[in-house]
């Protein structure tokens, strides 16, 4: 038997107040008591009212949803993020559209576009390029911050990102510590603001070692694969025979690469020490083990899913700018 379904009229009337206090609970806004606000969730509980978000949205101008834009949801690193953040906002009832950008900018700004025709009530990008079209509503940020790209932006959003300066400088440390003295490093992006400041942190803690690198020690690839990171590395052995020690500034390049060193009967951590980026559960399984730099995962997610719907509700934000320690993981490579 289907359940009859029930109106903002029929509850008020039930529960004995006015449909202006039932439209305050469940929007919960305005005044109301706490024997008013049970007594209305009884009926609406034992009813299974569900609110007509197209309805309200109309009404407001906006949704219950918000946009994500991700560089590429094939990528552990930015599926994991984007997952911890979808569950944080279901949790506070909101929705999620998940549009993966490829990478490419022109995407990125079509997307967002049909995003906002779509009347999100806010957007969480990873990705750095210039976005601007999003500043009229409240932006979160993850990861990359496009204030490295020159993107003018006004207040009205909030960057989360990792210390990646101190994550490079822990990959550089542990080479060095362990042995490692003709070191080269494998990235994505020069121009992206995680990557420039993961090589700073490098090139200090090469400094402090001692360790003069050589001018061709970068590498860099088209985009973050095992495939490009196998690529890469054959370009070091190419140029670079004495290699002893590489930092991959992802953990998706790093698999690539020790699969191109063990293919060319390299050991691993032997002759050629290995650090990645992100922690990764490929990182885990592999044999040996990655010794890799563990970002805050969870902690994005709760972070921004917390001042997205912040910023939605018209809190004042006291922190734009949230760095989060990372931690270098020790396993086999190194």
């Amino acid at each position: 038997m289907v359940q009859k379904k029930i109106s903002v009229k029929e509850i008020a009337e039930m529960a004995g107040t006015s449909v202006a206090t039932v439209s305050r609970v469940i929007n919960q806004n305005g005044r109301f008591s706490k024997e008013t606000e049970k007594r209305v969730r009884d009926v609406i509980e034992q009813y299974g009212y569900r609110p007509n978000q197209l309805a309200r949205s109309l009404r407001v101008n906006h949704t219950q949803v918000i946009g994500i834009l991700v560089p590429d949801i094939t990528n552990e690193f930015f599926a994991s993020i984007t997952k911890e953040v979808q569950r944080h906002l279901l949790s506070q009832n909101y929705m999620t559209l998940i549009c993966s950008t490829n990478e490419n900018v022109m995407e990125a700004k079509e997307q967002l576009r049909m995003l906002l025709a779509q009347k999100v009530s806010g957007i969480i990008y990873i990705g750095g390029e210039d976005i601007t079209e999003s500043i009229h509503i409240p932006t979160v940020y993850i990861d990359r911050d496009p204030r490295d790209m020159e993107t003018e932006l006004d207040e009205n959003y909030v960057m989360i990102e990792c210390d990646n300066m101190q994550g490079g400088y822990l990959a550089g440390e542990e080479l060095a510590k362990k042995g490692a003295r003709r070191i080269a490093y494998v990235c994505y992006g020069g121009t992206l603001s995680t990557v420039k400041k993961r090589i700073e942190g490098f090139q200090h803690a090469m400094e402090e070692a001692g360790i003069e690198l050589q001018p061709d020690c970068g590498v860099y690839v088209s985009e973050v694969s095992i495939e490009e990171g196998a690529r890469a590395t054959e370009q070091i052995l190419e140029s670079r025979k004495d290699v002893d020690g590489i930092f991959y500034m992802s953990d998706l390049l790093a698999v690539g690469g020790i699969g191109c060193l063990t293919g060319r009967g390299i050991r691993v951590p032997e002759q050629v020490r290995v650090v990645g980026f992100d922690d990764i559960s490929m990182s885990r399984i592999l044999c040996p083990g990655l010794t890799t730099v563990r970002q805050p995962v969870a902690e994005f997610g709760r972070l921004a899913a917390l001042r997205i719907v912040d910023m939605i509700g018209g809190k004042e934000i006291a922190q734009q700018r949230h760095r989060i320690p990372v931690e270098l993981v020790v396993r086999g490579t190194t």
